[in-house]
């Protein structure tokens, strides 16, 4: 066996593994967010959250995101070639740049808040933070399925010159 399938095999199983950590991360988060949402204390919940976002999701889902586009570059499966390639990128994408740039500051944010005296989270961001960590494994387990089924979602193959060629010459 040459080295070359032995480190897809390692790439994809560490692809595996970081998005599976990631579902469990999120799934912390919305127990997380159920638990805010129904009256615990916003001192403990919401500076708890803003930890595990910003200290393991975060940095999960950055792994996902690169090994999931090393994968797309190193393999026959290339997003432009196969349509569910480019779904799960998209998926990946836009969830990594939410957690990133919209749910770990907002939870950083509660966190604050939370801490105050006296704490000032409002229901309408307790909602919000059982609903993003749903919606984000929803996406998740959607982008495991099509990873794992792999469905025909081929995209079209690019026009060629407009040349016909035969097979008499």
């Amino acid at each position: 066996m040459t080295s070359r399938p032995r480190r897809h095999r390692l790439l994809l199983t560490v692809h595996i593994g970081v998005t599976v950590a990631v579902l469990g991360a999120d799934l912390a988060l919305l127990a997380l967010g159920v638990t805010g949402l129904r009256g615990a204390d916003p001192r403990t919940v919401y500076p708890a959250a803003h930890l595990l976002g910003q200290w393991l999701t975060a940095p999960l889902a950055v792994a996902s995101l690169a090994t999931g586009v090393l994968l797309a570059v190193r393999t026959a499966y290339k997003p432009w070639r196969y349509g569910w390639v480019a779904v799960k990128g998209v998926i990946t994408l836009v969830l990594t740049g939410a957690l990133l740039g919209v749910l770990v500051p907002g939870l950083g944010r509660a966190a604050n808040a939370a801490t105050a005296a006296p704490p000032d989270v409002t229901h309408t961001q307790r909602l919000l933070y059982m609903i993003a960590p749903a919606a984000a494994a929803i996406l998740l387990a959607l982008n495991l399925t099509l990873g794992r089924y792999r469905p025909r979602l081929h995209r079209r193959a690019a026009p060629t010159s407009g040349v016909a060629t035969t097979a008499d010459g």
